[in-house]
């Protein structure tokens, strides 16, 4: 595809330099928040199930996983986002990385295979709240994907591979709300790509909290990311429409 990738961790370095200075008008804002500033880490577990196509160069292999085929296919893993807000201004991060082998089909069932997947999603975001409950949300989600197919028929095996990197600018709203002593609901909608990166990306999420005490509480929610990607032609050609969606449970502290 791209005939000179960068490594991932520059990739991600010169996408959260881009961010800083992006966001480098809200600082001040910060600093004023700064004395009643707070902080969230949350680690988490994704069951998801993939549903999609995922295409290198004239091949299209079609996806169809449940979360049980998801761990028996998972390599590795990590999950984790972070959330620090003072008054009125925030920041958000969320990390998915994870490796993936699965089988998969293409021409309609006429040829069958092997599809590996290595994709690491970065979403990064600034926020503004609007009141208790509303927050305004713009940033950027970085997307690292690499995918190897190999698909066997009646003409013999074929086999290729390919990988590629996109930042879609992104904007949405997140929700939150307490549910008693204990409970509180939070949740948020994300749109973009817009044809920057991919030709549009869709992020939803909600989820349950229950506070054990002052730092820590379980978290349980889902999640749902739509991707639709393509770039190149031919044998350059590469392509990602794919949807990733199922429940999460996760343990949150504050601090």
């Amino acid at each position: 595809m791209k005939p000179h990738k960068l490594p991932p961790l520059t990739k991600i370095t010169a996408l959260l330099t881009a961010l800083v200075l992006f966001f480098g008008g809200t600082t001040s804002a910060a600093a004023n928040d700064k004395s009643g500033w707070s902080n969230q880490a949350l680690i988490y577990i994704l069951a998801p199930t993939l549903d999609g196509t995922s295409g290198i160069g004239p091949f299209d292999t079609e996806v169809d996983m449940d979360a049980a085929d998801v761990f028996d296919a998972l390599d590795g893993a990590f999950l984790g986002a972070y959330r620090g807000e003072g008054e009125r201004f925030g920041i958000q991060l969320d990390i998915v990385s994870m490796d993936l082998k699965m089988d998969g089909e293409g021409d309609r069932g006429a040829l069958a295979g092997e599809v590996k997947v290595e994709q690491t999603t970065v979403i990064t975001t600034a926020s503004w709240r609007l009141n208790k409950e509303f927050r305004l949300l713009g940033g950027a989600l970085f997307n690292d994907l690499s995918t190897g197919v190999s698909l066997t028929g009646p003409s013999g095996t074929r086999q290729q591979s390919a990988g590629d990197d996109w930042v879609d600018p992104i904007v949405g709203v997140a929700y939150e709300t307490p549910l008693g002593a204990h409970w509180d609901f939070s949740g948020s909608a994300l749109v973009g790509g817009f044809g920057v990166g991919s030709e549009s990306v869709v992020v939803l999420t909600g989820s349950f909290a229950y506070r054990f005490n002052h730092w820590s509480s379980l978290t349980l929610g889902y999640r749902y990311l739509d991707f639709d990607y393509e770039d190149g032609e031919g044998a350059d050609r590469f392509k990602f429409n794919m949807k990733q969606y199922g429940p999460a449970v996760g343990v949150r502290f504050d601090f």
